[in-house]
């Protein structure tokens, strides 16, 4: 059933979007600067690193630490820009990063993976059929966000309607995901969420802690601060379960990513209350 089901539910998140975002949010790379190449050096390069240190420290093994590595390698989520909105952060900056990153995954994620597969399980990994991934990222992912961003260029009043039920929907899609893959590995779901519960936790106070002192040391204002936290400690956790369930067909690889899914959401929206408040001053 998540067979079938995950990829059409990453497609409708990347739908609803696609809804939101017009080729304005891309060439604010070029706006600010500093900000973006921040956030998009986190993401794409801190990110795998401190996924591969925590590996090494909580002496992972196997699935479980391809299953962080995946988690790592995906770009944020919509939830991320929902969380900044509520934080009072930088949605645009937050928009632009989970937009361009999220056009990088059908490179990144399967190179991470591959990597993933080859350090931590050797023989015993699963085919990563790399060309069919790279493919297969392309149509669930890039494909509905383009369709959506059609949607808001030639029928803006459309796009506005629908945007509002589609924010709502992303969200909920997201969670049914979420639980849907614990629903499916029922049998395992406590062994997996012990060993990985603790791991997650650490894993995303890790990242966002990170986030918020680099971009500190960068020198940006508490708004972006608090957007590139949010877009780093939050992940597109239904494109890393459509890897491990779908491509992977490895449920024990999808565990430490239905795990951090619900924790990141905990996290993250205590983190943006806490910056909305007006004490997520913290520089390094």
């Amino acid at each position: 059933m998540l067979k079938v089901g995950l990829p059409i539910a990453l497609a409708i998140i990347m739908f609803g979007m696609g809804l939101g975002l017009t080729l304005v949010d891309f060439t604010r790379v070029f706006k600010k600067p500093k900000a973006f190449i921040t956030g998009f050096l986190l993401q794409l390069v801190s990110l795998p690193i401190l996924a591969y240190v925590l590996i090494s420290l909580f002496s992972l093994q196997g699935a479980f630490a391809v299953g962080f590595m995946v988690l790592a390698a995906c770009p944020g989520g919509v939830t991320s820009n929902l969380l900044t909105y509520i934080g009072k952060g930088d949605v645009a900056l937050s928009v632009s990063l989970t937009a361009v990153i999220s056009l990088l995954s059908f490179l990144t994620v399967p190179l991470i993976t591959g990597f993933a597969l080859v350090n931590f399980m050797g023989a015993d990994a699963p085919n990563l059929p790399i060309a069919k991934t790279i493919i297969g990222i392309l149509v669930i992912t890039i494909i509905p966000l383009a369709l959506g961003m059609l949607v808001r260029k030639f029928k803006p009043a459309t796009a506005d309607g629908l945007e509002k039920y589609f924010a709502s929907i992303s969200f909920v899609v997201f969670i049914l995901v979420v639980i849907g893959a614990l629903v499916e590995n029922s049998e395992n779901v406590i062994p997996y969420l012990m060993q990985a519960g603790i791991v997650s936790i650490v894993f995303n106070l890790l990242v966002m802690a990170v986030a918020i002192m680099l971009a500190g040391i960068m020198a940006l204002p508490k708004e972006q601060r608090t957007a590139i936290a949010l877009e780093c400690g939050l992940q597109n956790g239904t494109l890393g379960l459509v890897v491990a369930l779908t491509i992977l067909g490895r449920p024990d690889i999808g565990m430490p990513i239905a795990a951090y899914s619900l924790i990141m959401l905990f996290i993250g929206f205590a983190y943006a209350m806490w910056a909305r408040s007006g004490s997520g001053t913290l520089k390094a």
